[in-house]
């Protein structure tokens, strides 16, 4: 039978196994290490895990490793059970850590959300703002600048209609006068402009 889940737990096993204890089960642990090794060496197949013990931290060589359990397992169910149960034994499956990575995930996904809607509402509030502040007249020239045409000539065509003067507005050439002036006095509003 075929489990790979299996293989990559014991290779996590293998790879600590040098540290000075796992998990209180030293003694399982160890006797896991000698069932592996010794069915490796039986098999001719220890090379694999000769080379993953001079880098456990290789990717390739921990996949080899992965790979070459698995087909054992596969080949003989009686070493497949031996092993699962040692791992068992040494290494209880954590649920609890599923249930922590769920929540995480959870989170992660609400922060991002509230991110989004955090931008999209600032941003909202900066443009009604922006609005309200500048179609008065107090718009920067470099703000007017960057408008297409069309609204440069609406927003003129309002502030004249607000300053009572409703045929300025309708002059054909009023957006180029205004952005003449804004270049010779880019500090300056639409507004000064106008009353200018």
């Amino acid at each position: 039978m075929s489990d790979p889940i299996l293989a990559e737990r014991v290779v996590d096993l293998l790879a600590r196994r040098k540290a000075p204890a796992v998990d209180g089960h030293r003694e399982t642990h160890t006797a896991l290490t000698d069932t592996v090794t010794r069915r490796l060496r039986l098999m001719r197949l220890a090379a694999a895990l000769d080379a993953f013990d001079t880098e456990p931290d290789s990717g390739p060589r921990r996949r080899a490793l992965v790979d070459l359990l698995d087909r054992q397992f596969a080949q003989d169910p009686a070493f497949h059970e031996t092993v699962a149960e040692m791992v068992r034994t040494v290494a209880p499956p954590d649920r609890g850590d599923e249930r922590v990575a769920v929540r995480r995930a959870a989170v992660g996904v609400a922060a991002a959300l509230a991110a989004v809607v955090l931008v999209i509402g600032a941003r909202a509030a900066y443009v009604a703002v922006a609005d309200g502040a500048e179609s008065g007249g107090s718009m920067p020239c470099h703000t007017f600048w960057s408008l297409p045409e069309a609204e440069q000539r609406a927003l003129l065509a309002e502030l004249y209609r607000s300053r009572n003067e409703p045929l300025r507005a309708t002059e054909p050439y009023i957006v180029a006068s205004v952005l003449y002036s804004c270049g010779q006095n880019p500090d300056s509003t639409v507004g000064e402009i106008v009353s200018a």
